[in-house]
């Protein structure tokens, strides 16, 4: 019974801790702006690559879906609904000039 309630008490800490490590590493990324699928665009994008690149480009909408798609293509992991958010993210936060 303790044994159980040892690795009940490890499993809970380590969720805890995965949700604080994501929140803060979100904050880590000041040239993205907040908006919807900031933390999508975090999540997805942080398995490869640094997701301020973004910051430097700026495309228009399909520019930004075929950007995402290469990645998709190239490995990244994530649904295509999450595909679309950080597609969708990356428009109105980077849009073309």
């Amino acid at each position: 019974m303790i044994v159980r309630v040892y690795a009940i008490a490890v499993l809970l800490g380590l969720a805890a801790g995965s949700a604080l490590t994501s929140a803060c590493l979100a904050d880590d990324y000041k040239a993205l702006p907040e908006g919807p699928g900031r933390d999508v665009a975090v999540r997805i994008c942080a398995q490869c690559h640094s997701p301020e690149i973004a910051a430097h480009q700026s495309l228009d909408a399909q520019g930004w879906k075929d950007l995402v798609n290469q990645m998709a293509n190239n490995g990244a992991n994530g649904t295509d609904a999450e595909f679309d958010t950080i597609a969708k993210y990356l428009t109105a936060s980077f849009p073309a000039k």
